[in-house]
Order: structure tokens, then sequence, then C-alpha cells
């Protein structure tokens, strides 16, 4: 472990270099942010278990379906969110 006086330390007005990032999912949330960290010249690796985009996630569901939680106790959420 490195002392206090041997560790780096950086002033608020030095530019910290950015980071990689990794962002797991490649739907329509995980796009975005990597499109919004790229415009800001952060190197960003997307990964999807399946391919980038394939399709909608129920996560994101509520914007794209309005039955798609008709079943379950989110029903009312679900449509609530769709139509505004």
């Amino acid at each position: 472990m490195k002392s206090c006086s041997q560790r780096r330390f950086f002033k608020t007005s030095q530019m910290i270099p950015p980071h990689r990032v990794v962002i797991t999912g490649g739907g329509t949330i995980g796009n975005s942010i990597a499109y919004y960290l790229a415009q800001r010249d952060v190197p960003v690796v997307l990964i999807d278990p399946v391919i980038i985009s394939p399709a909608a996630s129920a996560k994101a569901g509520g914007f794209l379906a309005r039955d798609w939680r008709d079943g379950t106790p989110l029903k009312q959420l679900q449509r609530t969110g769709f139509d505004l």
C-alpha cells in the first residue's frame, strides 16, 4: 500500500482524463448512455448478450406498449405511463 506521500493527487483545477466506461445492455437506455458519453469523448464499450438493440425490453415497455403489464399488479401504472 502506498503512503500518502507516494499517492498521486489531482488538484481540482487539473483535468482528470476520462475513464473507459463499460455499459451492459444494448437497449434504449444503454445506447442512450453510450451516445451521450461518446459525445463528451468518454471511451465507451457497449455489450449485450444477444446483439445491440435486439428488441425492446420489458423495462422500457411502458413507453412502447400499453398492454405489456396487463394481468400484473403494474397494469394501471403501465397504462397511466403509456397514456402520458
